[in-house]
């Protein structure tokens, strides 16, 4: 029986969940071990929400997909529980993968960022989506 998260990288290999999943399958952990993680730390949040954000955060310059897929994928290893729509987690990860402080342009962006995330996830849960 497939897991629910290999239904989901069959439907869509890119997903953000399936994503996550194969760099902690790459560095070593059971394939189904890794399903689980990705899908314990991505619970209740909506994929096409999480990938307009890293194409966000990434056409913006601030962080690299590949790069926050990389911080996913340890909060992930170490059963960490996130809220990307949150302002403070979204500034913590940028100072976590750049190892630097963020700059007052990049925090105006992340603001504005998680304004709309914020908004869009009310809208999603509203029309029963999310």
């Amino acid at each position: 029986m497939e897991s629910a998260l290999t239904q989901a990288q069959n439907q869509n290999p890119s997903s953000v969940t399936s994503s996550i999943s194969s760099v902690l399958y790459n560095r070593g952990l059971e394939e189904e071990t890794a399903n689980e993680l990705a899908l314990a730390l991505l619970e209740g949040e909506d994929e096409m929400y999480l990938s307009l954000l890293l194409r966000t955060l990434d056409a913006q310059n601030i962080v690299s997909r590949e790069d926050v897929l990389e911080y996913l994928s340890m909060a992930a290893l170490h059963k960490k529980k996130l809220d990307l729509k949150s302002y403070d987690s979204l500034v913590g990860m940028v100072a976590h993968i750049t190892k630097s402080r963020v700059d007052a342009h990049t925090l105006k962006h992340l603001s504005y960022l998680a304004k709309v995330n914020k908004q869009v996830f009310v809208y999603l849960s509203s029309k029963g989506q999310i």
